[in-house]
């Protein structure tokens, strides 16, 4: 795949293949991700798992991009990534695969209910997994595992898996230094990081969404910092407070 690159300010933002490009790119502070779902299964359409094998077809792709990914983080770096109910099981697998356990797992509250079949219940929520280094330090040692962030009107851009600016910032905020996205999309991790003043690496694939992540970088980039960083002193984790 022929790849292309457009430097905005602090943002380096690389239109290409993620497992490509990662190799190519310099160590970061975190790795904050929103990826595909559902990569090299064979689902019947109707939104539940397919069979096992598939799952682990699913779950191979995503030890690959996670191994890659991590490779690129310093050792007081973090790996934040969205995920589903339906996904959870592959990214544990994957997790197990690379001997790289998932963290903590953030909840997504929506203040939304989605729409539900007839014997399941109506999701109002998604999930946000955080795979830490061993150096990592989260400074707010006070924050609980659910997080509310309402949906509202935010996918203003026709991307499906758009999430919301607050919840990237979220995530901006508590992580250090340089962010990467390696599944930019329509480029709100790129908004948020630039408006909190970091420096910002973003890879994206489709030429539809790269070109919308570039003008929205580039708007934020413009306006200057929205969001004032927050660098409390760190508390590591798995430690009491005195």
């Amino acid at each position: 795949m022929k790849h292309h690159e457009v430097v905005i300010g602090n943002a380096r933002l690389i239109l290409g293949d993620a497992m490509e490009i990662l190799p190519t790119l310099p160590k970061v502070d975190a790795v904050i991700t929103d990826p595909p779902y559902g990569i090299n299964t064979k689902s019947d359409g109707s939104g539940k798992l397919s069979p096992w094998g598939d799952l682990c077809n699913s779950a191979y792709w995503y030890a690959a991009w996670i191994t890659e990914a991590r490779k690129k983080l310093q050792p007081a770096g973090a790996l934040w990534s969205c995920l589903n109910w339906r996904s959870l099981v592959t990214f544990q697998k994957a997790a197990c695969d690379i001997n790289w356990p998932i963290t903590s797992l953030m909840v997504w509250d929506k203040k939304w209910i989605g729409p539900g079949g007839n014997q399941g219940l109506r999701p109002s929520y998604e999930l946000v997994a955080l795979f830490a280094n061993a150096d990592f330090a989260i400074a707010d040692r006070g924050l609980p595992d659910v997080q509310p962030f309402p949906v509202g009107s935010f996918k203003q851009n026709g991307h499906p898996a758009e999430k919301p600016i607050a919840l990237m910032d979220f995530l901006v905020k508590h992580s250090p230094g340089t962010v990467l996205d390696c599944f930019m999309g329509s480029g709100t991790t790129g908004v948020a990081a630039v408006s909190a003043g970091r420096s910002f690496i973003g890879v994206e694939q489709d030429e539809k969404w790269f070109d919308i992540a570039c003008r929205r970088i580039e708007q934020a980039h413009a306006q200057g910092q929205l969001f004032e960083p927050t660098q409390a002193a760190p508390v590591q984790l798995g430690l009491e407070a005195a």
